[in-house]
């Protein structure tokens, strides 16, 4: 299958310290990859390598069939990104940032800048000087740019950060929208999980520089919990079952829904203490992990966070 970015044995360290250690991932056309950790967990490291804004003590970049080594400016001509906080020339118009940074590029077609802007909902700002932006509409402003050249790869670190709810939502549905409608590859980093593992075809996690959580979403989290929801009919003799069966914890309870944990026993052994106790089963769900669940799990606790 096509690899739009291949990243192997990537090692980057700074005089002792190891920031990142033999990262490796691939993604195909139209995957949104989104690389998670703590903070100093080797994200924007290696997303500085990608770059080529860092160098690096070991490994191999290929984009597109290109060695980022062997010929940089061929790899990275295939790359947009979007960096820290989006910063812009604040008196010049939306329009004029992109053509200023249109530019720097060979071949721009001259209508490009405008279907940009479009693209990402601007095109009614386009006139409007950057400093009368608000901060969703400079993150919106910053995708256009890394949008020229039609890159194959977009890379966007905390493209969210500082964006209300709807703010959030409406930049994840316009990156979901190019992966799906343009086939560009996204490597994103957040640290809001929720919406990762909501739009996020891949997911990487870092911690201390190492990887130690890779996958597509959808199989990393069809893994089962121990955690049972359940509905029962008898509700006093269900209360009393559950508080004495041993190898089941009773989390919580609302009238006939209980929330138990099976501590020793597998899902199909609880089920069977249910109907041996003669409990009528309305309903009954085996909570999947959530990517929360699974970071902080990995993370000893350690709560994704930014500065």
């Amino acid at each position: 299958m096509e690899k739009i970015i291949s990243v192997k044995n990537l090692r980057k360290t700074y005089k002792k310290e190891t920031a990142v250690e033999n990262v490796c991932f691939d993604l195909t056309p139209g995957s949104i990859m989104g690389l998670l950790g703590t903070n100093g967990a080797g994200k924007t490291t290696t997303l500085k390598m990608i770059t080529n804004l860092c160098s690096k003590n070991n490994g191999k970049i290929v984009i597109d069939n290109v060695s980022l080594d062997e010929n940089p400016e061929l790899a990275l001509s295939k790359v947009g990104a979007a960096l820290d906080t989006p910063s812009f020339y604040q008196e010049l118009t939306a329009r004029e940032n992109i053509e200023c940074f249109a530019h720097l590029y060979e071949n721009i077609p001259k209508g490009q800048v405008m279907e940009l802007l479009d693209y990402v909902g601007l095109s009614s700002q386009a006139e409007k000087k950057v400093k009368k932006f608000s901060l969703g509409m400079k993150q919106r402003l910053a995708l256009a740019r890394a949008m020229l050249g039609q890159p194959k790869l977009i890379i966007l670190d905390e493209p969210a950060n500082g964006l209300d709810p709807q703010g959030q939502i409406n930049l994840y549905r316009l990156i979901c929208d190019m992966a799906k409608e343009r086939n560009t590859t996204f490597i994103v980093s957040s640290h809001q999980l929720h919406d990762m593992e909501k739009f996020c075809t891949d997911i990487l996690i870092l911690d201390k520089g190492k990887s130690i959580l890779q996958g597509k979403t959808e199989e990393i989290l069809s893994e089962t919990t121990n955690i049972v929801d359940c509905i029962l009919e008898e509700t006093k003799t269900a209360r009393s079952i559950l508080f004495e069966c041993q190898g089941i914890s009773l989390i919580s309870e609302n009238g006939n829904q209980f929330t138990v944990r099976l501590e020793n026993i597998c899902f199909d052994e609880f089920i069977k203490k249910l109907v041996a106790n003669h409990l009528h089963i309305r309903y009954l769900s085996m909570r999947k992990h959530s990517l929360q669940d699974l970071f902080l799990k990995l993370t000893g606790g350690a709560e994704p966070c930014i500065h």
